[in-house]
């Protein structure tokens, strides 16, 4: 008797959808993909080329900070007797000296083809000092796309693991002096 009911329940639905009238698809009534394709196509083509054209490699300044020596001794470098970097790029504006300021950078992937021929710029206001400095920092790998990269301002260039820049700005400069991309602070548009 249960069966029976469920049975008849099931059976009610199906001649209910055989009566319904059918739904027409307004796409198919108004089909106007061959106008639209040629357009669209141009449109698709004028982005692409134009974002190739005019690209920039994605900075994006993760942190600025004072790091020591002691914060790059990693337990390999104690085996080897050299700096184990993982997947961190190092670029020191005194490559021997590891204390400095540093700018921690994360680079999105790009179109361009970065090489070890770029560098950086690192223009900063100093605490005590009003004009502003410029550093060039050489980029020493290659395939930097999606890693972190730490520029610093090492030794000399930095001293005082207290102060921090008033101002900054870092750019990412092809060896034929065009900038890749740019990053700076607030205060360094004002």
């Amino acid at each position: 008797m249960f069966w029976d009911r469920i049975q008849e329940h099931l059976n009610l639905k199906l001649r209910r959808k055989k009566h319904r009238p059918q739904r027409t698809n307004h796409l198919k009534v108004f089909n106007m993909q061959g106008i639209f394709s040629f357009p669209a196509c141009l449109f698709t083509l004028s982005c692409f080329l134009g974002s190739v054209a005019f690209a920039e490699v994605g900075l994006k300044v993760q942190n600025c900070l004072h790091i020591g020596e002691s914060a790059f001794k990693r337990i390999p470098e104690y085996f080897t007797g050299h700096e184990f970097t993982g997947r961190k790029i190092y670029c020191r504006s005194n490559p021997r000296d590891r204390t400095g300021y540093y700018f921690v950078i994360k680079i999105n992937d790009s179109s361009l083809n970065i090489n070890s021929d770029c560098y950086w710029i690192v223009d900063w206001v100093p605490p005590r000092d009003p004009n502003p400095k410029t550093q060039r920092i050489p980029l020493m790998e290659e395939n930097i796309q999606g890693r972190e990269v730490f520029v610093g301002l090492t030794g000399e260039d930095w001293k005082d693991p207290l102060l921090k820049p008033l101002a900054w700005r870092i750019s990412l400069v092809s060896k034929k002096g065009v900038t890749l991309g740019q990053r700076q602070s607030f205060l360094w548009s004002k």
